[in-house]
This record gives structure tokens, C-alpha cells and sequence, in this order.
């Protein structure tokens, strides 16, 4: 190691500038800032140097990486040890955070891994620090949660600038049509008009030639002018009372455009015609209208007024465009995800009340289970169906006969739930399965069943299943059930610790130096699967932890919270898992959003990050969340030792 004291003004000057990219010194007061330069000394170390090893006294300095890295390992190599390992510190990182604000020894060597520049200030200014700097100390404390709230206002910045170019006065009319137009000859007579567009649900009929070109409109709003007052007899041609010629524009148009044209000529709809000048679609005021105004509240009220699966079709377009524009204005992904899994709830409620008259099953008693992550109500935009029907029967007779009953509903459900743009699960968890259409008892036996052998199947089966909730019908059966399962759960040790084995054997996307671990997709691009190489190593290690302390929540975050309270881990460790899940999860969210909006390619898996997508930020805090899953990975061996 090389010291070279305190630096001179001129250098001083560029150690500030090059501390300013990094979190937490992008965001300190301009004077804590320059009392940390000031008490900074520039140390060089060569490959292999020691910077620290463990010892029984509090570290005497702390270190900024300035340039080169710095590998972090473990003081004891141990096979048997808990999953762990070493990682790196790349420029801009501080160490040893833990063993500095705990006032105790470093338990892990830090060395060179190759020339390295590092800043070093005394403990004594890291303390005065944490002390007059809220942003040193927050950063500090809660390291996770303060890397996610910056990743937060970049994404936040990125998502309005793509929502304001997607969904603004630029957008073409062709990306804006609802439903397929309503098109009639002129020779149509009026009461047969008024009968489609009322069986439509639509609020203008288009006259059209024989080649589909547009020769006039009618709309709802000249119905009482052109109808009503002047008692036109019900069997006059439609053409009698259309505005003729219609105003038009092509699809490539924008919706700008549109709103000039409706200001212009005074009117409330569009007729948008195609290359051939065919009649396309049309755009009313309220469309565009809605573009700027699309709210929870108001998908919820179209959701509820919907009377047919066209028109929830719409309203699932809607959620997911909803969900672009929210992560836009900085949602927290745990809030989306509920909000989403909130709205797709209710439009399988909907969709129920629509189907369900149809099958003569008001004698049944019945509940819709929404399983996997729909369960856990952390849906993504891009996400398919995991779901199934518990019943109550009086015996196994009783149950074939019930089953055959629901199985043509649950088909119909699940068809339209595909054409609602929520695919068919591959693995065929549905409903629609006679297996998964089942009585409470049976439903019963398959959990004790999965329990009691613990063979790899049924972990796997355990996985989705165990995170159902009742989305509709009689919810008391779904709460029975639960309550059963995790009574048997908790009283099988065997079962948790097979649970424990298969959860660690996904490891984080981290190398042995804890630096991000790239895998090429089908496409041979470099990148990281944010669901198995990262989500599912919280919700797995959660649902466990859950299990054995008998929490009944099944979102990820609150069995973290509420299990690790039951257990005695430390809230500070919950909060960075709950943290860094957050951020997997927002990652997720921005890269499904950014392939649907044509910002990167598509891809056959929706969870799949290229590298080269991320940012510099992106991978450092996507590094650290990673760290999260494998300190809970730690936890979980610890808790069930081989």
C-alpha cells in the first residue's frame, strides 16, 4: 500500500467531481461534501494488497473506491458453510459500512484485485458524518432502500418522457382504435340502426359503399335533433339523416391532429380510414379524453358496467396501459402490483357475473382461487393464469357430479380471460383442469399429500399452490382450507426443510465474487432472468418463513414483515429484503413495459434483462439486491441445516 496524504486544491477539486455520480454524495449538502474531500487521503494498492482482515477493534478508517476493486471474502473457507461467498466493491462503493456504524471488528478480508485507488477517511469522520449529514447516515442505515429511491426517480424520469411520447398529442390514431367500427349501407333503415349501435353498446353507426370507403355518420348525439323531435318514421333509410361527407383522417394521423379537427368543424367523433380508404375505426371526443384521464377509479366503473367479454377485453387493455402510465408517475412496484392484481380481480369478478348465469349453478357452493402471483397479488403487466375452483360437496359421488357441473364454467371463464390478453398457463393450473376443479376434501388430500411426501413434484406443486386466496364466491372455504394446511405444515419439520433445500438450490445471479452472473437467452443475448435468478428467491425463502411461523398473508412483503416479527429477525433485515424485492419487481415492471412499447426487442421469456439495457446504477443496485437474496438464502440455511 501507497499513501499519498492529503490530497492538493486542485485535486481536491476533481475528487469531488468524481464522488458526485455515486450514491450517497450526489445528494449530500455541499459542505459535508467538502468536509469529506477534505478529510480524504489517496491510498494505492497493488493486486493481492490487504485493505482490512478481521480483528476484535472497530476498523480505524473507512474507504471510497476510486478506482480498480476491491474483493470482499469470507475470513474461513468452509464447504459446509451457509451459501455465501465473496463480492466486490466497484468505484463509488464505501466499506465496511456494518462493522462501522456497529462500533465493531471486520469479520471479512478485503483485498485488492487489481491496482487500486482507494479514498480513506478516519472512523472519527465517518461519525461526525452520519452525525450532520441526514443523507450520509440515511444511505448508511438503510443502504437498500435509499439505492432503490434513487433508481426510483431515474425510472420515474425515463417512464414520463416514453408515457408523455407513447400516449400524448403524437399518438397515431391507429394505436388509439377501441373496437371494430359499426358500418352499414346507406340503405339501412334507421330502427335497425338504432338497434345494432344499442347492441354495440356504440355511440355512432358509419354509412359505408360497397368498397367500405365512409359516406356519412350518425351518433348518439344526433339522435334526439335528427329522430326523436322530428318524428322520423323508424323505417327511413339511414342515409336520410347522416352527416354527409364525414370528416376523416388517416390512420398515421395523430391524436393532435384529431383534436384540431373535432375543435375545427365542431364536432364529437372521427371516422380514421386505412391505406385504401376503408373505414378503420372511429375516435370519439371521449377517447381522446380518456387517453389523459385514465384513472383506477374509472377502470374499476368500466369494469363494472361491462356486459359482455368485448368490452372487458378493453378494460384489460386498459389496466395494462393504467400500469405503464403509473410507473411513470413513481409508484412503488409493491403498490402497482397490488393495484394491477386489485383490477384484474375484479375484472374476473365481472367476467364471472357474465358467465356465470349461464351455467344453472346457484345451488353450489363455490370459490375461484387465484394461485402463484396472482395469489400473492404481485401481478406484473405480463403475466398468465395460475388458478382454480374449490366446492363444497357431502361425498366423493357428490363430488364427481359437482365438478362435472363447473368444469363447462370454468372453461368458459378461462377462454375468456385468454381473450382478455391473460394467456392459458402452460403448465395448465387452471381451472378448466378437472384436477385443479376440486371439493374441499380433496383439495385437502393434495396439500397433506405434498406435505407429507415432499418429493420433488410436489415441492414444485407446493410453490403455486400454497399462495392461493379466494378472488370469488364462498371465501369461507378458502380460509378452512388454510388454516388446515398450515396447522399440517407446521407440524411436519421434515416439509419445511425439503422446502429449504429446493429454495437454495436457485442461487441469486451473482458469481462467487458477488458480481452480476449473465446467462444467454435463446437469442444468444447476455442477460439475467429477474423472476428465477431473482423474485422467486424472496417469495420462496417468504412463503417458507411464513409456513413455519403460521403467518396466513401471502403477499411476499408482509410474510417478510409479519414472519419475521413472529421469529425475532431483526426489522432492519426485513426491510432490506422487502427492499430489494421491491426493486426486482420494478425492474421487471419497466422492462416488460419498455419491450411493449418497442423501447428494446422482444423477447420470448417477459422477465429477461439484457445486460447491456442496464445502466451503471442499475447494475449496482441490482448487484446489491442480489446480495439481499443471498443473506436470505443464509438465513433459511441457517434455519434448516443440512
Amino acid at each position: 500500500m501507497t499513501g499519498f496524504g492529503t490530497p492538493a486544491p486542485s485535486v481536491l477539486a476533481g475528487l469531488r467531481q468524481s464522488l458526485v455520480p455515486h450514491a450517497p454524495f450526489s445528494a449530500m449538502a455541499d459542505a459535508d461534501l467538502e468536509m469529506l474531500v477534505r478529510a480524504c487521503s489517496v491510498r494505492y494498492y497493488a493486486a493481492g494488497d490487504s485493505l482490512l482482515s478481521p480483528s476484535a477493534q472497530r476498523p480505524s478508517h473507512a474507504f471510497i473506491v476510486r478506482s480498480g476493486c476491491v474483493r470482499s471474502m469470507p475470513a474461513v473457507t468452509d464447504a459446509s458453510a451457509p451459501a455465501g461467498g465473496s463480492w466486490e466493491r466497484g468505484v463509488g462503493e464505501v466499506f465496511p459500512l456494518s462493522a462501522l456504524l456497529q462500533r465493531r471488528g471486520v469479520t471479512r478480508n478485503y483485498v485488492a484485485v487489481a491496482d487500486t485507488f482507494v479514498l480513506a477517511f478516519t472512523a472519527e469522520v465517518f461519525d461526525a458524518l452520519v452525525e450532520r449529514s441526514p443523507v450520509f447516515a440515511d444511505f448508511c442505515r438503510r443502504r437498500v432502500d435509499h439505492l432503490l429511491e434513487l433508481s426510483h426517480s431515474r425510472m420515474q424520469a425515463e417512464f414520463v418522457a416514453t408515457v408523455t411520447e407513447s400516449r400524448g398529442p403524437a399518438t397515431p390514431l391507429a394505436s388509439v382504435l377501441r373496437n371494430p367500427p359499426l358500418t352499414a349501407p346507406p340503405s339501412l333503415a334507421v330502427g335497425d340502426a338504432l338497434r345494432e349501435m344499442e347492441a354495440r353498446r356504440v355511440g355512432s353507426i358509419v354509412t359505408v359503399d360497397e368498397q367500405q370507403r365512409p359516406l356519412g355518420i350518425l351518433t348518439r348525439q344526433d339522435i334526439v335533433g335528427r329522430i326523436v323531435l322530428p318524428a322520423l318514421a323508424l323505417d327511413a333509410r339511414l342515409d336520410a339523416i347522416t352527416t354527409q361527407p364525414v370528416v376523416t383522417l388517416d390512420h398515421a394521423a395523430t391524436t393532435g391532429d384529431a383534436a384540431l379537427e373535432m375543435a375545427r368543424h365542431g364536432i364529437r367523433h372521427i371516422v380514421v380510414t386505412d391505406n385504401l380508404g376503408r373505414v378503420a375505426g372511429v375516435v370519439s371526443e371521449r377517447d381522446l379524453f380518456a387517453l389523459q384521464r385514465l384513472s383506477v377509479r374509472e377502470l374499476a366503473s368500466g369494469i363494472r358496467r361491462a356486459r359482455d367479454v368485448d368490452s372487458l377485453v378493453q378494460q384489460a387493455a386498459d389496466i395494462r396501459a393504467l400500469a405503464h402510465a403509473l410507473v411513470a408517475q413513481g409508484m412503488a412496484s409493491d403498490q402497482l402490483t397490488r393495484m394491477i392484481s386489485s383490477l384484474n380481480d375484479q375484472l374476473l369478478q365481472r367476467l364471472i357475473e357474465i358467465v356465470l348465469p349461464g351455467h344453472a349453478l346457484d345451488d353450489v357452493r363455490f370459490c375461484w382461487l387465484g394461485m402463484g402471483s396472482e395469489g400473492r397479488s404481485e401481478q406484473t403487466i405480463a403475466t398468465d393464469q395460475d388458478n382454480g375452483i374449490l366446492f363444497d360437496s357431502a361425498s366423493s359421488a357428490q363430488a364427481e357430479a359437482v365438478r362435472a357441473r363447473l368444469l363447462p364454467f370454468a372453461r368458459a371463464v378461462n377462454e375468456a380471460l385468454d381473450r382478455c390478453g391473460y394467456p392459458l398457463c402452460k403448465g395448465n393450473v387452471m381451472a378448466m383442469n378437472p384436477r385443479w376443479c376440486a371439493s374441499f376434501v380433496e383439495w385437502q388430500q393434495s396439500f397433506h399429500g405434498w406435505i407429507d411426501r415432499g418429493d420433488p413434484q410436489s415441492l414444485l406443486d407446493a410453490q403455486i399452490f400454497f399462495d392461493f386466496r379466494s378472488l370469488w364466491g364462498e371465501a369461507s372455504l378458502a380460509h378452512r382450507l388454510r388454516e388446515d394446511i398450515a396447522q399440517r405444515a407446521r407440524g411436519t419439520p421434515r416439509f419445511l426443510k425439503q422446502m429449504s433445500d429446493n429454495a437454495l438450490a436457485r442461487r441469486p445471479a451473482l458469481n462467487w465474487f458477488g458480481e452480476l452472473a449473465a446467462e444467454e437467452d435463446a437469442a444468444g443475448t447476455s442477460g439475467i432472468d429477474l423472476k428465477l435468478q431473482g423474485t422467486v428467491l424472496f417469495v420462496d425463502a417468504a412463503r417458507i418463513l411464513a409456513l413455519a411461523s403460521g403467518v396466513a398473508a401471502t403477499s411476499t412483503a408482509e410474510r417478510l414483515a409479519n414472519a419475521g416479527a413472529a421469529l425475532g429477525i431483526a426489522s432492519d433485515e426485513t426491510r432490506a429484503w422487502s427492499g430489494a424485492f421491491e426493486y426486482l419487481q420494478l425492474v421487471r415492471l419497466r422492462t416488460q413495459n419498455r419491450r411493449a412499447t418497442g423501447v428494446v426487442a422482444a423477447s420470448t421469456n417477459a422477465n429477461f434483462v439484457p445486460v447491456d439495457d442496464l445502466s451503471e446504477l442499475d447494475r449496482r443496485i441490482l448487484k446489491e439486491a442480489m446480495r439481499q437474496g443471498r443473506r436470505l438464502q443464509q438465513r433459511l440455511a441457517l434455519d434448516y441445516p443440512g
